[in-house]
């Protein structure tokens, strides 16, 4: 026998229901990054959230991750996240989205700031403070605000 019908209003209002308790879910888990001791815990968490996260990710403390659209962010393998990252990938002020795209063996360096767009390349590393508004190519070493390259090899 089939599934019983369902009022309209109630089915919708059920959903958004469901929405807001997975919206909350998401930015409980952003915030159990930042303050979670343990490395493990703080990258199951990024997964909970819905970013994609490669093998052998280490994800410092205090990290802010975009917990507004995880799901467009994207940390390959062996990468290190050291303390206080800021990881975003939507832009309130223009009203716009991009994915972001952290590759294999990258560093991103104490409180640098990744924002909407940005591919970082293979085995690069981005400097303490740095504010990345570009791709950056595969090992190349970045720093600054705006973040420009230092040395390429």
């Amino acid at each position: 026998m089939g599934k019983a019908f369902q009022n309209k209003t109630d089915y919708e209002s059920n959903k958004k229901q469901i929405y807001k308790f997975k919206t909350f879910l998401i930015k409980l888990y952003g915030l159990l990054i930042q303050i979670t001791f343990s490395n493990e815990i703080r990258v199951f968490f990024c997964k909970m959230m819905g970013v994609n996260v490669g093998k052998s990710v280490f994800i410092g403390k205090y990290c802010i991750i975009d917990d507004t659209f995880p799901e467009l962010i994207t940390i390959e393998d062996s990468v290190n996240i050291s303390f206080g990252v800021t990881i975003v990938a939507h832009d309130a002020s223009k009203d716009e989205v991009a994915s972001v795209l952290i590759k294999k063996g990258a560093y991103l360096g104490t409180r640098s700031v990744i924002l909407p767009g940005v591919i970082i390349g293979k085995k690069s590393v981005i400097g303490a403070g740095a504010v990345v508004t570009s791709d950056v190519q595969p090992k190349t070493i970045v720093a600054g605000v705006p973040a420009r390259i230092i040395e390429k090899s």
